[in-house]
């Protein structure tokens, strides 16, 4: 279907979005023994009293909305929720968030003990600088890289993450862990500095692919080098940068993940970006629906797609 108006654009978008699958590459939650439900859930809130206006009160009432929880009634919201079985209330959470793959970050030592109940879970190992305790002779990056390889294996890992360790982990570990591992690499990174050397790095090892993110300055910075590196997926942490990242990438980037350590904060956040994330594509549309490109509501949906899954969907291709 052609569209014909701004108005009939912002619908377009808007629809697109709410209705799209999405892939989260950051849960900090263990989906086999955490603590979940409304009580953690009311209790991630800022302590205060008056109305939340923190950071994440309108992602817990979003989901306690999207869950059919009634947020006036505390003690049946609980009592609905904990009428559920485990798995089947973290199976709700997924469908309500229409989430095609959640990935959860595990640390690297409990890799082999990753047993989802849901197939859209996918373990995220975790690789830090305890993996890279010198000894006598200094750091044996051959072996750390083996015991990262066998960790993804043990957990059928399909990606790594990777944080704060050092230049000569990343070239003589991690990477070659990945590449043993056909595995995907998951950085975050800080400063402009790091960001560039990692974007070397990269360039040096021809089948690793990555997702990365960045803060602030360096956030634009790691847009601006992903412009010609194919295999360097951003995933945004400043939805902010989205107009500048679609005019230097294309739909080519994620942009959001909620980092969130519950799955009910998950699905409550992705309901908020979700609401940021339309009005930025549609204003994105705009200039060129006016320039008298013909937009319609299947290249609106593809591109929506690519955003929230396609493109990390491609990374294991």
């Amino acid at each position: 279907m052609l569209i014909s108006d701004k108005q009939e654009l912002r619908r377009c978008v808007k629809q697109a979005v709410r209705r799209a699958q999405v892939s989260e590459t950051m849960l900090c939650f263990d989906v086999q023994q955490g603590e979940m439900g409304v009580e953690p859930l009311m209790a991630s809130l800022r302590q205060g009293q008056g109305t939340p206006f923190g950071t994440d009160g309108a992602a817990v009432y979003a989901a306690l909305d999207a869950l059919e929880l009634p947020a006036r009634d505390r003690a049946s919201a609980v009592s609905m929720q904990q009428s559920y079985e485990r798995n089947a209330w973290l199976r709700e959470v997924l469908d309500v968030m229409r989430a095609q793959r959640v990935l959860v970050a595990v640390p690297l030592e409990r890799a082999q003990d990753f047993l989802p109940s849901d197939d859209r879970f996918a373990a995220l190992p975790v690789v830090d600088s305890a993996c890279f305790v010198p000894g006598r002779y200094g750091v044996d990056y051959r072996a750390a890289a083996a015991r990262i390889a066998e960790a993804a294996h043990a957990c059928g890992a399909r990606d790594l993450l990777v944080r704060g360790v050092s230049e000569d982990a990343l070239r003589y570990a991690v990477l070659p862990a990945c590449e043993d591992a056909r595995c995907v690499l998951h950085a975050m990174l800080e400063g402009e500095e790091q960001v560039r050397a990692f974007a070397v790095l990269l360039d040096e090892c021809s089948a690793v692919r990555a997702v990365v993110n960045a803060k602030g300055e360096a956030e634009r910075a790691l847009i601006a080098l992903a412009a010609s590196r194919p295999r360097l997926l951003v995933r945004l942490t400043d939805m902010s940068h989205l107009p500048l990242a679609l005019e230097a990438l294309g739909t080519r980037l994620l942009p959001y993940a909620s980092e969130a350590h519950l799955p009910e904060l998950m699905l409550g956040r992705w309901i908020g970006a979700r609401e940021r994330l339309w009005p930025l594509l549609a204003d994105a549309y705009l200039p060129l629906a006016r320039a008298g490109y013909q937009l319609d509501s299947q290249r609106i949906e593809r591109d929506v797609a690519a955003l929230l899954t396609e493109n990390l969907k491609a990374m294991y291709a």
